[in-house]
């Protein structure tokens, strides 16, 4: 049970994190490919971000009524 909630909780952060983190070494370390790799790696977690936001907006907030 705890296991399956750890994943819940930080499956996405960490995916997150290690694009982040493969984007940035790629992006220090070569050339070519690299570049690519870094620019896709890099733009994953602001695509996704802009994608739940825009999700979030759409979606009505329950309790709240204007």
């Amino acid at each position: 049970m705890m296991k399956n909630n750890f994943w819940k909780v930080w499956g996405i952060p960490s995916i997150i994190g290690l694009l982040s983190a493969t984007g940035l070494v790629s992006a220090l370390t070569g050339d070519g490919f690299f570049d690519l790799l870094s620019w896709l790696s890099l733009g994953a977690p602001v695509v996704m971000t802009g994608w739940y936001l825009l999700k979030a907006k759409k979606k009505p907030v329950a309790g709240r009524s204007r």
